[in-house]
C-alpha cells in the first residue's frame, strides 16, 4: 500500500517536532553509545542549525496526519573532525546529517527524496561537497548512501564503526541549479 507524503522545508512551526523525531531516531539507533549529555547537546544544536538558514536547511516527510516520518538535514560543514581538517580546510564543504526514516516507510524511495531536496539546496547556496560520516551498524545507511553516489573518504574502524563519505557538486548541470533557486 502507497502511502501520503508531503515534503517540507522545516521553518519554527516544525522546529521542536523535528528536533523531537531526530533526537528519538538517534536514541533508538545510539542507545548508551551516547551519553545522556550528548543527547542534550545534540538537541540544543539543532535550534542554531535550523535557524542559520543562509547556510543550512532541515527537511521532513510528513504522512496524512502531519506525524514526521523521515529527516534529512544538511549544514556547513565545522571542520571539527580531526582527521579530515586539512582535506577540507578553506573550502565550502556541506554536511548531510540527521537522515532518518522510520521503519515502515523505508525502501520506498523517501530518503532519496529528501537527499535530492538536500542537494538542490547545497547547489543553490555553491556548495563545492557534500560531505557525511556514518556508521555500518545503522540499518540500510552505508549501502544507501554508497547507491547515492557518495565515496568513502576515511574509514575509521572505530567502536561506533564510523566511515565518512563524500560526494562532489562540480558535475550537477547548471539547468539543476536554476531548478533549486526556483525550489528553494
Amino acid at each position: 500500500m502507497s502511502k501520503e507524503l508531503h515534503f517540507k522545508y522545516v521553518n519554527s512551526i516544525f522546529q521542536k517536532q523535528t528536533k523531537d523525531y531526530i533526537i528519538k531516531e538517534y536514541m533508538k539507533h545510539y542507545d548508551n553509545k551516547l551519553s545522556k549529555s550528548r543527547y542534550e547537546k545534540l538537541y540544543k544544536n539543532m535550534d542554531s542549525l535550523i535557524n542559520d538558514t543562509k547556510n543550512n536547511a532541515f527537511f521532513i516527510a510528513l504522512d496524512t496526519s502531519n506525524s514526521i516520518v523521515a529527516s534529512i538535514s544538511i549544514s556547513i560543514f565545522d571542520n571539527r573532525i580531526k582527521p579530515l581538517q586539512q582535506k577540507y580546510k578553506n573550502r565550502k564543504i556541506a554536511e548531510i546529517g540527521r537522515c532518518y526514516v522510520k521503519k515502515e516507510y523505508r525502501r520506498q524511495g523517501i530518503a532519496s527524496k529528501l537527499l535530492n531536496l538536500a542537494t538542490l539546496f547545497a547547489i543553490n547556496k555553491e556548495y563545492e561537497k557534500m560531505y557525511l560520516h556514518t556508521h555500518y551498524f545503522l540499518p540500510g545507511g552505508f549501502n544507501f548512501w554508497k547507491k547515492m553516489g557518495f565515496c568513502i573518504t576515511l574509514d575509521e574502524k572505530d567502536s561506533l564503526q564510523t566511515v565518512h563519505m563524500e560526494k562532489s557538486l562540480q558535475n550537477i548541470s547548471k539547468h539543476n541549479h536554476k531548478l533549486a533557486k526556483i525550489i528553494l
